[in-house]
């Protein structure tokens, strides 16, 4: 769900945040029902403290953690002790702005974009990203990513192996999506700390270079300035420069950092341009091993009346190419519900598989699948109602369902409205099962089933999982 776009002026524009993060456990309470329909309830182990072979359900209660860091709430999906170590899921809703460049050197990282635009940095490739779409950012692999526009997104966020919770309870301030901090200055101290937490945790800050954005959409009197960040490395001194154009002119301005420098104020001389004038700013050409942030070295100078001047963001998400969802997705029905391949193993070097699944109301499955696989849901739009064994249980938008390997289920919507869940796993082969199993086709052409065959589909999920599961187990 899109946040108010109050939460921009409350966040303001690209926030650095440097407050330590809070453990704190979760007890979460969910009431299930048996086939004869009698109400009885089942504890739902507290978000963190999972069993390696039991199903896991982390309904969305306002209990489960959520913390700040930079422009950023990260929503505790899941975390490895939740998966069995195997990957770690946030639910991410990004203000305007975004993280510095940084390279993961222990995990890697995947992205599918729920709502609004989000603006990514892949090595020196820039490009928005639009609902739908998925980004793989591998380890070791410079990158960076920004809300360039006023309202804020969401988008959720893969990390295989488990593991980087740690590191955003560490340098993360908790709070709700809908309640950002206090924008927070930082000083150099300030910086060098971020970095030293990064790097503690095998997340790396090459030297680089950023228009500092807790400077924007401020209104200020005098002669214009402009700070710059050096937010990761400081070894040696460095140097760059401010491109300026306004009024068909072309004005450069020196930028020199310091050996251990990491915050410039860099003085705009504009004695020429008048009032109500906009002037581009462009932060380029760095010197030795030294980057610039290719999301975050350009801002806009516009002066105002009596010697004022304000600064804004430089980009918008149109700015960059444009990355839609593949139409040529495949997709197929299986058990009554539509499976579209968000992603297969092999775009993800076999980490991750993920679907995208639609489920039709008043869909009914009678009989239980046998997980092949370790695999999860993530519940995003209506009520999806799992049978687990014996146990009913309908999920709601945001709940986390954890289901080991061999665990029996069974996937349905009695509602009279559409349901939607991502399904993924860490298995590469689960695409292949759906492949084999299922009969190809969008949400939008169900394949014709006899009416005199209901239970159809309920046999085609059996047979199609259940041979996999033994082809898997090696039993046949």
């Amino acid at each position: 769900m899109i946040v108010s776009q109050k939460l921009v002026l409350l966040g303001a524009s690209g926030s650095l945040l440097f407050t330590l993060g809070l453990e704190s456990s979760v007890e979460a309470h969910m009431v299930l029902y048996g086939h004869s329909h009698e109400r009885y309830s089942l504890s739902v182990s507290p978000q963190g403290q999972g069993n390696a072979n039991r199903p896991i359900i982390i309904p969305p209660d306002e209990k489960r953690k959520s913390v700040w860091l930079f422009s950023d709430n990260a929503t505790f999906a899941a975390t490895g002790t939740d998966t069995n170590g195997q990957i770690s899921l946030f639910d991410f809703t990004t203000l305007a702005g975004g993280p510095i460049p940084h390279t993961h050197t222990r995990e890697d990282e995947f992205v599918y974009v729920l709502e609004g635009e989000m603006s990514y940095q892949l090595r020196d490739t820039v490009f928005t990203a639009t609902p739908g779409t998925f980004i793989s950012k591998p380890k070791n692999v410079l990158h960076a990513f920004n809300n360039q526009e006023g309202t804020p997104a969401r988008h959720l966020e893969f990390v295989i192996p488990s593991g980087v919770e740690n590191f955003f309870t560490t340098l993360g301030q908790p709070g709700a999506p809908t309640t950002p901090p206090p924008l927070q200055t930082p000083n150099s101290a300030d910086l060098g700390r971020v970095s030293n937490i990064f790097n503690q945790f095998g997340i790396k800050t090459p030297d680089s270079l950023i228009i500092a954005p807790d400077q924007y959409n401020l209104t200020k009197e005098g002669t214009p300035e402009v700070k710059i960040y050096r937010p990761g490395e400081v070894k040696g001194d460095v140097s760059a420069t401010i491109a300026l154009s306004y009024n068909s002119r072309k004005v450069e301005i020196p930028v020199n950092f310091a050996d251990g420098e990491r915050i410039k104020t860099v003085s705009i001389p504009l004695t020429d341009i008048g009032e109500n004038q906009k002037v581009t700013l462009t932060l380029t050409n760095p010197s030795k091993e030294t980057s610039v942030g290719l999301l975050q070295n350009k801002a806009v100078l516009t002066t105002g009346e009596d010697n004022t001047y304000t600064l804004t963001n430089g980009y918008t998400s149109d700015d960059f190419p444009t990355l839609y969802p593949d139409p040529q997705r495949q997709a197929f029905w299986l058990g009554g519900d539509n499976y579209s391949f968000v992603a297969t193993g092999a775009q993800t070097k076999g980490l991750l598989s993920l679907f995208d699944v639609f489920v039709p109301p008043q869909s009914e499955t009678e009989s239980l699948i046998s997980s092949p696989v370790d695999q999860a849901f993530y519940v995003l739009d209506g009520n999806v109602t799992f049978q687990l064994e014996n146990r009913l249980f309908t999920a709601t938008p945001n709940t986390f369902v954890y289901l080991p390997e061999g665990n029996s289920y069974a996937l349905t919507n009695s509602g009279v409205e559409s349901a939607q869940t991502l399904l993924f796993s860490t298995s590469s082969g689960l695409e292949n099962f759906i492949a084999e199993t299922g009969i190809p086709g969008d949400r939008s052409s169900p394949p014709q089933i006899s009416e005199s065959c209901p239970s159809m589909w309920g046999f085609l999920g059996i047979f199609g999982w259940s041979t996999a599961f033994l082809w898997r187990s090696k039993k046949i």
